[in-house]
């Protein structure tokens, strides 16, 4: 019904101004039909010697498993009623919404201001309030009345203040994400016993989707992965080399905090855009990455990572020669998905690896190797 998440950031961060806002109370502004209303019958008193009244919930409620389709299902409706009149609008309705939140931009500063004022009121036509709009240029803002916009952080991202967007922290100011600051929970973590489900629930809470900070979260992963080997149950308390190994590893998690990476990865009037994809193994891990290579008109290059994605290897010790040709399968699949997801004209496309033995399979017919390569290779050639 809507975009996936990991979509809508990846666009999000090729915008030369953006924007974000949400939908005041989305599931209250949709009615249930008549007809429907006695399914959402609860019966509620506040004391025992009182009567027992009856209520029925008349809007779509938070909690019940179809509201969010009912309400992403309203939104794509508004959406196709109005390709026609609103051809911008309904697009971003249809491409740039997750659940109730926006995530948008334009290439001018012009453009973001037109679009804002066609969707803003699309929306009312509907009893839906597009609030607490934020955004990288101060001018967007000035067109939003102030008892709609958000708390514009002016801070540094050091102190941990930032914009909620969809679980990530942007600074509008700097324009620049980071991931939230789980300083409290580590040093309550850190006061009691460690388990193998508690190592779990602190790398779980690193939320990362686009894989920024991935080259820091593969050393939990490897840990928890060292946790499995070990045959440790859920709650069974560390042993006492790897509880110090997990503490000097906790230490690093609020250090993620304060790295900084800039959201806009496409230059101004860029004149060549091109896409640079490199993979790489090593004996405990493999992963890949894209980086965005743009170059202006004064012949300027401007580059910055667009995501990354890494894994584990196998407990089955493999090869480094396989383990590359797992990073190179890895790297097409994050190929194929980041391509699906932009909006942009490419001009030039490369995939790297260090490896010539994988660059020797990919070449050669998948029916040639072994099983294992020779599926991989397939993939790759598909």
């Amino acid at each position: 019904m809507q975009q996936d998440l990991y979509s809508i950031l990846l666009r999000f961060r090729t915008h030369l101004v953006c924007f974000t806002a949400d939908i005041a109370k989305l599931y209250r502004q949709i009615n249930v039909q008549p007809q429907y209303r006695d399914l959402q019958r609860i019966l509620w008193r506040y004391s025992s010697d009182k009567p027992i009244p009856e209520y029925n919930l008349t809007t779509v409620t938070y909690g019940n498993p179809s509201a969010p389709y009912l309400a992403t299902r309203c939104l794509k409706k508004l959406a196709d009623n109005n390709k026609c009149q609103h051809p911008k609008a309904a697009h971003m309705l249809s491409n740039d919404f997750y659940v109730d939140d926006l995530l948008s931009g334009t290439s001018t500063i012009e453009d973001a201001i037109k679009v804002q004022q066609e969707i803003s009121p699309l929306l009312q036509t509907a009893g839906f309030t597009l609030r607490k709009w934020a955004s990288n240029h101060s001018t967007f803002l000035d067109n939003n009345p102030r008892e709609l916009q958000g708390k514009q952080q002016t801070l540094s991202l050091d102190n941990g203040h930032g914009i909620t967007t969809l679980g990530l922290l942007w600074n509008p100011t700097n324009d620049q994400p980071q991931v939230k600051n789980n300083t409290k929970q580590v040093q309550q973590t850190n006061s009691t016993a460690i388990s193998k489900r508690r190592v779990l629930a602190t790398t779980a809470s690193i939320f990362d989707p686009l894989g920024l900070f991935s080259p820091a979260v593969i050393a939990y992963e490897i840990f928890l992965q060292k946790l499995c080997q070990e045959k440790l149950q859920w709650d069974e308390l560390l042993p006492a080399h790897l509880q110090q190994e997990w503490n000097q590893l906790l230490q690093t998690i609020p250090k993620l905090s304060q790295l900084k990476i800039n959201r806009n990865v496409i230059c101004s009037n860029a004149v060549n855009i091109q896409l640079h994809r490199f993979c790489d193994s090593s004996e405990r891990a493999y992963g890949a990455c894209l980086y965005m290579r743009s170059t202006d008109s004064n012949n300027k290059i401007f580059c910055e990572l667009l995501c990354s994605t890494s894994k584990v290897a196998q407990l089955k010790q493999l090869t480094i020669p396989r383990l590359e040709l797992c990073a190179a399968t890895l790297l097409f699949k994050l190929c194929k998905k980041v391509m699906g997801a932009l909006k942009l004209t490419i001009n030039e496309s490369y995939l790297w690896t260090v490896t010539s033995i994988v660059l020797t399979w990919i070449q050669g017919p998948p029916n040639k190797w072994k099983t294992f390569v020779g599926n991989s290779v397939a993939l790759i050639q598909e």
